[in-house]
């Protein structure tokens, strides 16, 4: 059975639309909490039994949900690249960075063993009418952080690394975004119908540095993934006329930007968002006038709903139960 976010995917107008919602599986729930409560986050991500229950838990508390991302990191990648991630509650860091590693370092891909077993264990769970997705991060996202070694407000190591060192630059991007392919087919061999690629750093960079350095990395991972439908998600106030040729079916539109000049811009494209994660906070009232905006504007249109980022741990469960039944009433 094809299931209506593929089909959306595919190019289908659907009314109304299909709806998930990016870091659905995970910190908000209170039944994620109580299996943190005995697990590490990273325990969670090398056990595929407690991996894919937590993928599930949000499909069995929002039935109307129309598709299950796996539990998984975007750094699992720089960790099959012998980065030594490390999660621990005050975000992730790196053993070593990407300029103490050779170029030619091999992909470890046992490292992803865990993530694949995952997928295939929530795609038996999964009922046919719901979407599975895999996900992994984008080659300048992934440079980011492998050159900072954790998290920064200002990415000034991996900024500075483009231009001081741009050859050495180019060849890990091109590396990463071979990766970054690699663990996406992998995620299909698994079991997924859709995959997203997320460059959650792409505003960091300014436009001509995005357009000319990062986004020909991204082009690089996705002209790899072909079997099945792709998202891809840059965080950035200012997207780039370039994405209308990249070769992916959807653009996950940031929070940002407003939908309807998203629609204008990129009439080629399925889009997916964009509610601002925040307004979930401002109670059900806000969130589901701020939807019904969002629905309005993409009528007409191959649309899934989602948010512009990902929630936050501090989003009540019933406010997001609002915006669900929102969404799937009749328009």
């Amino acid at each position: 059975m094809t299931n209506q976010l593929v089909r959306v995917l595919q190019g289908e107008v659907i009314a109304p639309p299909p709806v998930w919602f990016m870091r659905q599986a995970g910190r908000f729930l209170p039944e994620y909490r109580a299996i943190r409560a005995k697990a590490t986050f990273e325990q969670l991500l090398n056990d595929s039994d407690l991996a894919a229950e937590v993928s599930l838990q949000p499909i069995r508390r929002f039935p109307k949900i129309d598709g299950a991302i796996i539990f998984s990191d975007i750094l699992v990648i720089l960790d099959a690249l012998g980065c030594g991630v490390t999660i621990p509650e005050g975000g992730p860091v790196l053993a070593r960075t990407l300029d103490q590693i050779p170029l030619d370092q091999p992909l470890d891909e046992a490292v992803f063993k865990p993530v694949c077993d995952a997928l295939r264990k929530v795609r038996k769970e999964l009922p046919p009418e719901k979407a599975l997705l895999g996900f992994a991060g984008a080659p300048w996202t992934l440079l980011a952080y492998g050159l900072e070694g954790k998290g920064s407000k200002t990415w000034s190591r991996a900024k500075t690394f483009l231009h001081k060192e741009p050859v050495k630059a180019q060849k890990w991007l091109e590396k990463l975004a071979d990766a970054a392919a690699r663990l996406l087919n992998l995620h299909i061999e698994a079991g997924a119908q859709a995959v997203q690629l997320f460059d959650t750093w792409a505003g960091e960079l300014d436009a001509d540095d995005y357009a000319t350095l990062a986004l020909p990395a991204a082009r690089r991972t996705l002209e790899q993934v072909t079997s099945v439908p792709t998202l891809f998600f840059a965080r950035t106030g200012y997207l780039p006329d370039a994405l209308n040729d990249l070769p992916c079916a959807g653009l996950a539109v940031p929070w940002q930007v407003p939908i309807s000049e998203a629609r204008r811009r990129f009439s080629g494209k399925v889009l997916q968002g964009n509610l601002d994660p925040v307004a979930l906070l401002a109670g059900p009232e806000v969130a589901v006038r701020k939807t019904r905006a969002i629905l309005d504007a993409m009528k007409g249109h191959a649309h899934v709903f989602n948010l512009g980022h990902g929630l936050v741990p501090e989003t009540n469960p019933d406010v997001l139960a609002a915006v669900i039944e929102e969404v799937k009433k009749s328009l």
